[in-house]
């Protein structure tokens, strides 16, 4: 009487089962954190013209959770220019900051739109914390 029922039965086991798999994002117990400076130049796309180097105070800083289309979620930086992303499950993330771009504009008189400093990291074990290099961004004096 039972026996046409074990399929059915091991089908909504395999769904549960896969239904409950965790994907990048918030609920874990790893973390990314990093730090922001900033370059403020003279002439943005002169690199001799640097006036100086300060850490990047009240910066948002972006993160995609895995294959995500756009933000999932944003912090700023504190006052020394550091930021953190607590609380992630094992994963591929993408954190990005908006810097001036330092090219050289066809018109002077026309800014150019900010660009994206972009790194990817991947979250291996459950109470990892990745600690990203120094992102580098421009700003005009």
């Amino acid at each position: 009487m039972f026996e046409p029922m074990k399929p059915i039965l091991a089908f909504l086991t395999l769904v549960a089962l896969v239904g409950c798999l965790p994907t990048e994002g918030e609920g874990g117990r790893a973390s990314i954190r990093g730090h922001i400076e900033v370059e403020r130049r003279a002439t943005l796309y002169n690199p001799e013209s640097v006036v100086d180097q300060t850490p990047a105070m009240d910066e948002n800083v972006f993160i995609i959770y895995g294959d995500n289309v756009g933000p999932d979620d944003q912090v700023e930086t504190n006052h020394e220019g550091d930021f953190v992303f607590p609380w992630l499950r094992p994963g591929h993330y993408t954190i990005y900051v908006y810097s001036a771009d330092t090219a050289q504009p066809a018109n002077p008189n026309v800014p150019l739109p900010d660009v994206a400093v972009v790194r990817e990291v991947d979250i291996l074990s459950t109470k990892e914390e990745v600690v990203l290099d120094t992102l580098l961004i421009f700003d005009k004096l």
